[in-house]
């Protein structure tokens, strides 16, 4: 908690002392309004005593109470305002790199971890405005410091209606409790809110929508996922209502007994007509406190729920960088080694990876292969360093790869994926994102497209290499997907000498023909570079068109069955050759 309050006061002081300093002229301008009530029974005893001058003072005292706290609240708000904007800046960037900064990918496929992020992007606007509910918290107990004053000295009575607001404060904790139950609940809901109204607005989950008639019922499925998205914030809302509805009878209940008791001793001389005026004046203060310091209370807690989890979300980010520091080796002399490697995604059962003990020899074109789901792209994951093993180790030339500086290593990588990014750039940039130190040289993308014979594909741009891609975007021109796994293959190939070259399925919106002559021309270049011994892993579940690799992998349930060269797998009766036939006699490829 400490940990987190500091945390906003030192954002503050850090982007401008001066305005922090001056949001507290609205706290001095509270506690000026709170002397309101006292100045009105001066006003009101001068008049019954015909006393001008003392009205006059009194008069004078209001409205230079008005205005000075007019002037202060102006100039704290103010500086609040701009203050917010810019802490609300720096904490919304210090989230998206905090985010961006966790080099693996198992959080992003973490129920919790996507729960609490959704809860930190849903309270983000709480987290941007921390010092701003900090001052409110500030300024409404300076507030309420000052009318608890003018009431003690008014009289004593009034002390008990303002003992009647603590029941409310007690309950603070079950206001709280609410709240964060509803925070946690509502998380999930509004990740599949977002993400159904993503489906049926993006123009590829849009158009199934259409075409299959979904309509109606995606709209049923935004409707009930948005009703419980906001049904515990809705129900939470219900009993905070319900509570103060009945804490707001007995304080005014009270009230009216305390001030009849009051109003019976004026008409007696036993209270000053001005004390029966401040305590009038000051009830419906009175009743505030209460207001305001279980507002004080909750605000308090929901800020530091929202600092907390910005606070375990910097303590994940650091955690999740892991600590190795070492270099990658300039290149490859022995290869890379797994050594019983797991690996079981977070609250999964089985493991995807199980037990893996392979080597893929330095210079060698590795073909790994296996039906949908054998946890061919989890191995890869594991080899690049986007997963971490549950088990085991994988050695880089000797060196555990846990122990290599996640970005040193993958500067040394390069790769096209099936589940590949659509950039919606310049073309140029789009292919010359594979490597940015390349990213406007002309030369090097050509060089890129024409490894990924992807020519084809700029020859069909209206402006080349200068065409936008997307048509959301002005002159922007539409790609098919086969066109994008084009550009996305040539991005994988803009860096030149790799220690690594991943190709995961990168054709899939390919015909297998087409796979088959692009992988053995990918194989005969990686051939052609073998002196820097680099690993080529060529990944397809197509098996009739990795044939020309040097090593075959087969994976089955996340486990290696056979490895060999397709001459030693085909000769035998293994489940490679099994279905290598079965897949050659239906593409007509044997």
């Amino acid at each position: 908690m400490r940990r987190g309050l500091w945390m906003v006061l030192t954002a503050a002081f850090r982007t401008s002392p001066g305005l922090v300093l001056a949001c507290f002229a609205e706290t001095v301008g509270r506690l000026v309004r709170s002397a309101v009530p006292w100045f009105l029974g001066v006003l009101v005893a001068g008049a019954m005593a015909a006393d001008r001058g003392q009205m006059l003072i009194a008069a004078a005292a209001l409205v230079a109470v008005a205005g000075l706290q007019s002037l202060l609240i102006m100039v704290g708000s103010n500086a609040r305002i701009g203050l917010m904007e810019r802490i609300g800046f720096e904490f919304d960037a210090k989230v998206a790199e905090l985010i961006g900064r966790v080099p693996t990918l198992e959080h992003l496929e973490s129920p919790e971890y996507l729960d609490q992020t959704q809860s930190l992007r849903d309270g983000q606007g709480t987290l941007g405005g921390a010092l701003n509910m900090l001052l409110n918290i500030v300024n409404n107990l300076a507030f309420a410091g000052g009318i608890l004053v003018v009431a003690a000295t008014a009289d004593w009575r009034l002390l008990i209606l303002a003992a009647l607001g603590f029941p409310r404060l007690l309950t603070g904790r079950w206001t709280t409790r609410w709240g964060r139950a509803a925070e946690e609940d509502s998380a999930a809901p509004a990740r599949l809110t977002r993400h159904l109204v993503d489906l049926v607005t993006s123009p590829y989950g849009g158009a199934e929508a259409r075409v299959f008639g979904q309509r109606v019922q995606m709209r049923r499925r935004v409707g009930d996922s948005a009703t419980a998205w906001r049904e515990p914030a809705v129900r939470s809302a219900f009993k905070n209502a319900l509570l103060s509805a009945g804490i707001a009878v007995v304080f005014f209940g009270a009230a009216i007994g305390v001030l009849g008791w009051m109003t019976y001793d004026a008409v007696h001389g036993l209270v000053s007509v001005s004390a029966l005026v401040v305590a009038v004046t000051a009830v419906r203060g009175l009743e505030n406190v209460s207001n305001i310091l279980t507002n004080a209370v909750q605000d308090t807690a929901r800020l530091l729920r929202n600092v907390s989890r910005f606070v375990w979300l910097q303590d994940y980010a650091v955690q999740a960088a892991g600590s190795g520091t070492a270099e990658p080796p300039a290149e490859l002399t022995s290869g890379i080694r797994f050594e019983g490697v797991r690996f079981r995604h977070a609250g999964a059962e089985t493991d995807a990876v199980a037990s893996v003990d392979l080597e893929l020899p330095a210079g060698a074109v590795v073909a790994l292969v296996g039906e949908n789901g054998a946890g061919k792209s989890t191995l890869v994951k594991l080899l690049t360093g986007l997963y971490r093993p549950t088990a085991g180790r994988i050695l880089v030339d000797g060196i555990d790869l846990a122990e290599l500086n996640p970005a040193a290593w993958r500067a040394r990588l390069s790769g096209a994926f099936q589940d590949f990014a659509d950039f919606e750039l310049i073309a140029r940039e789009a292919v010359g994102l594979g490597d940015l130190t390349a990213i406007d040289d002309e030369r090097r993308v050509h060089q890129a497209l024409h490894d990924g014979a992807a020519e084809d594909v700029l020859r069909a741009l209206p402006d080349g290499l200068s065409t936008q891609l997307g048509t959301t975007w002005d002159g922007g021109v539409d790609l098919s997907g086969g066109q994008r796994q084009r550009l996305a293959i040539a991005r994988g190939l803009m860096r030149r000498h790799p220690l690594l070259l991943v190709l995961d399925e990168p054709t899939s919106a390919l015909d297998p023909t087409t796979e088959h002559q692009l992988f053995q021309r990918y194989t005969e270049a990686a051939h052609q570079a073998r002196t820097s011994g680099a690993v080529t892993l060529l990944v397809s579940h197509r098996f009739s068109t990795v044939r020309v690799a040097d090593l075959i992998v087969v994976l089955q349930a996340g486990q290696v069955i056979e490895h060999g060269t397709h001459d030693q797998l085909i000769a035998t009766p293994t489940h490679y050759a099994t279905l290598y036939n079965l897949q050659a006699h239906a593409y007509n490829l044997s």
